[in-house]
């Protein structure tokens, strides 16, 4: 109680509720009134226990609670009669519950301040994760007692608030056009949703248009909640960093959505004759027929990264432990051939060494050398400027910083740009550094005369590479034979035969003989355009046009016009959507301390990762075996008995003495899949390979005319039932089913399969003859939802094949069944005999 008079309202509230904090006391303003002149209206507050009221049962059945209780706590102020200010009169100072000894996360004391409010605001701003803000608040203000829910609040206000009504789609444009970024759209027919979009930040557009001649590009996913794959384009400047060029998000990667990229590209050079001399990309054919089409003369090379490791993984197929290594060193050895003379000589060699491997040599061939060796072979390649960019490493490292920031793959258009451009503004701030490096510091090794006309006017990077260059001199001299030049003709830079002529003659290294790529070290330049009348950015006679058109049309008519010019003129105002959302992005996880793996922004393994995974895992259980000592009989029944003995029951009677083992995988709708992978080597985490390898069966140019005829209507069908949206469990239509998958991977990998189930059936190849080191895969149809693998004793039983592969199989394929003609005949017979 207090005899204590306020001089206005907010004194009042403000003295109340900080007695009520001292005593661990949360007081709230019951109700409240102001004078207005009107009968029964009068200055007045009225206070009380946060925990009056009755409490409020509900029964929704959640976890929800309510402080009420009831509490008869009651404050009246009014003002005083004498006017000396607002006077304080305790109506009931009892409450019907005990008090705290903390208030520590109290919904109303742990409301944010102002102050408080703009300190989240600064942090949120800088990407700062919700709960650094909180120990930040609990740093910088001692006595607050704010809970993580409110941060998490306030930035969700904070976002409202910086977005107002616009949609999505507006205020990425609208966040575009603040930041001056150059950008193209697309919409889908007859819809206003969007399908491309393309950006490209004004710094960046000036970086390519002063470093043109090698630009790497690759496509990355899982950065977005449309599943849209995000396409980036970089390049590189003097100093050897990377610089983002554009980026694009594409609705699928087909050579006519690469084609509307690339052209957007090619708007952004300021002459129309310039073009990158060398594009780095990897193996991806939609691609690479986009580039043969928008930059005919460019130098399409192929990632050696990428090649090397799917060489390698082939081989692991193919080829015998003991001889993996030799065969890769061998690889090698071909690819960095430095003539055609030695190229030569080296695949001679390999063939030699793979003369009993005709799948992986067959493979290295059809797929790699005789289609592109141009592309990426040391021989062809070394005569290209391609400054040292032979895998596409930079992309992916682009890649990888943009998935940092981003840190999952539930965001919207809007968090995607935001994070690329903060990305682009550290970038291009590390950019004018090291030009200033290069401009004013000079290394160590640099301070030879030897390079003083190269001091202060050619990049760090470049020096460094003729230092290496020149320790060459010593036994390479001035013969251009020893020396191959590939440091004049890939960089641009003076070899070993040149400075060793240098050398000699005691001068230094003069600085026409470094590629002008290499002198420029600043971008605040103006670019140098085409020498024309202007007219190609003169919009004069366009808007002309468009008057004439106004005036002459009727009222629809200027109604449709100004709506298309509108959309142009505010970009804010568009009525584009988003893509509709592929992925679940709210929802408990269902299982306890494992995250969805759509929430992710990290890459699925590639092929060569699920092939050492698998070669790794044989590896280990070959040597656990070696230690072990060799199991008698009896461990033998005990170990088949303890392996899916329910499984076993279920196959027929006179095929389960030749079942060996029953091995189980996962059942999440890929179980089929997974067994697939496991008996191919992939190992059972392979089955998305397998799902994409006979996706891309089904549309194998050589085998197409087979598949429309074998499937007939129902070939839409099969190659949906292929094609999955996530990595979860898939619906009861994309799981494996038989016979349809059955003839796709007896095709695909040349092998025989065998169904036991009901009905039990063979597969085997339907355009290749016998071969008898065939593999030959044996799957289980299990609780009439799940598949297992088997694995048979030595010449088991073959159950029959089906009618569809007799009627459509080739000439050829026919010796299949000559080939395992006693395998089948010996089913018949024991059918026969049980029968």
């Amino acid at each position: 109680m207090t005899t204590e008079r306020f001089g206005t309202r907010e004194e009042v509230i403000r003295w109340i509720k900080e007695v009520g904090i001292n005593n661990k006391v949360t007081v709230i303003i019951s109700r409240s009134d102001t004078e207005t002149g009107k009968r029964g209206r009068s200055n007045k507050i009225i206070f009380g226990c946060d925990k009056g009221e009755k409490h409020k049962i509900s029964d929704s059945g959640t976890q929800s609670a309510s402080k009420k209780c009831g509490c008869p706590f009651k404050i009246r102020s009014t003002p005083a009669k004498d006017g000396s200010g607002w006077k304080i009169d305790v109506k009931c100072g009892l409450h019907n519950h005990g008090l705290p000894d903390r208030l520590k996360g109290h919904s109303f004391i742990g409301r944010l301040t102002t102050d408080e409010k703009q300190h989240v605001a600064d942090l949120a701003k800088r990407h700062v994760a919700p709960r650094n803000v909180l120990l930040s608040l609990q740093d910088n203000y001692p006595e607050n007692v704010t809970r993580i829910t409110q941060v998490y609040k306030h930035k969700s206000v904070i976002q409202k608030e910086i977005r107002g009504p616009r949609s999505e789609i507006q205020h990425l444009f609208k966040l575009i056009e603040d930041a001056g970024y150059v950008y193209w759209s697309r919409k889908k027919d007859d819809s206003e949703v969007v399908r491309e979009i393309f950006w490209a930040h004004p710094d960046s557009i000036k970086l390519l248009n002063i470093f043109p001649i090698v630009l790497v590009m690759d496509s990355t996913y899982k950065t977005n909640k449309y599943r849209q794959p995000l396409f980036e384009i970089v390049g590189m400047t003097s100093t050897e960093l990377t610089f983002a060029v554009g980026f694009a998000y594409m609705e699928s990667e087909q050579t006519e959505n690469f084609c509307w990229v690339l052209e957007k590209l090619k708007e952004l050079f300021v002459k129309k004759d310039m073009c990158p001399q060398v594009i780095l990309t990897d193996r991806d054919l939609a691609l690479m027929k986009a580039i043969e089409v928008v930059f005919p003369s460019s130098i399409n090379l192929l990632c050696r990264f990428h090649i090397n490791k799917n060489v390698g993984a082939k081989c692991k197929q193919h080829v015998v432990n003991d001889l993996q290594k030799t065969i890769d060193t061998l690889w090698m050895e071909v690819v960095w051939a430095s003539d055609e003379v030695e190229y030569g000589q080296r695949l001679h060699q390999l063939e030699q060494a793979c003369v009993d491997y005709s799948g992986f040599i067959n493979y290295v061939k059809d797929t790699w050398l005789t289609p592109h060796r141009h592309r990426f072979i040391g021989a062809w390649i070394n005569r290209v400027l391609h400054l040292g960019n032979t895998t596409t490493n930079r992309v992916e490292s682009a890649h990888w910083k943009l998935k940092q920031m981003l840190g999952n793959s539930i965001g919207d258009m809007v968090k995607c740009w935001e994070a690329m451009n903060n990305n682009l503004r550290l970038q291009l701030g590390n950019i004018r550094a090291s030009f200033q490096k290069s401009f004013y510091e000079v290394e160590h090794a640099h301070v030879s005369p030897f390079y003083g006309y190269l001091r202060g006017s050619v990049s760090r990077a470049a020096l460094r590479r003729i230092a290496e260059e020149l320790l060459r001199v010593d036994y390479v001299g001035t013969n251009r034979q020893i020396c191959g030049c590939t440091l004049r003709t890939s960089y641009g830079l003076p070899c070993a035969c040149e400075l060793g002529r240098y050398r000699l003659g005691g001068i230094p290294i003069p600085i026409d003989v470094v590629h002008v790529y290499w002198r420029k070290l600043t971008m605040e330049v103006e670019l140098e355009v085409d020498e024309d009348d202007g007219s190609e950015v003169d919009m004069t006679s366009a808007m002309d046009e468009l008057w004439r058109r106004f005036r002459s049309l009727d009222v629809i008519g200027k109604r449709a016009l100004k709506s298309r010019i509108c959309e142009l003129a505010y970009p804010t105002m568009t009525t584009l959507c988003p893509p509709s959302e592929k992925i679940k992005t709210k929802g408990g996880v269902k299982k306890k301390g494992k995250k969805p793996a759509d929430y992710d922004v990290y890459r699925d393994p590639s092929y060569h990762e699920y092939v050492d995974k698998a070669s790794q895992s044989s590896q280990r259980k070959s040597q656990s075996s070696q230690r072990q000592s060799q199991p008698s009989q009896t461990s033998k029944k005990i170990k088949l008995s303890k392996k899916q003995p329910q499984f076993i029951l279920q196959f027929l009677n006179h095929i389960r003495s030749y079942i060996e083992d029953v091995v189980n995988v996962e059942s999440d709708g890929n179980c089929g899949f997974r067994v697939i992978a496991s008996l191919h080597g992939y190992g059972e985490d392979g089955w998305p390979m397998v799902r994409r390898e006979l996706g891309l069966e089904l549309i194998d140019k050589d085998r197409s005319t087979l598949y429309d005829k074998l499937f007939s209507n129902r070939l839409s069908v099969v190659r949906e039932s292929l094609m999955i949206e996530s990595f979860g469990s898939q619906p009861p239509e994309k799981w494996m089913s038989l016979p349809d998958m059955g003839y796709l991977i007896a095709n695909r990998y040349n092998v025989v399969l065998v169904c036991l189930g009901n009905p039990c059936m063979t597969f085997f190849p339907m355009t290749s003859s016998h071969s008898p080191n065939v593999s030959i895969y044996c799957i289980g149809f299990v609780n009439r939802n799940h598949w297992v693998q088997i694995n048979m004793k030595e010449g088991f039983p073959l159950p029959p094949i089906t009618l569809d592969w007799k009627i459509f199989r080739s000439h050829i394929a026919t010796t299949w069944m000559l080939g395992f003609a006693g395998c089948m005949q010996h089913w018949q017979l024991l059918t026969l005999v049980l029968a």
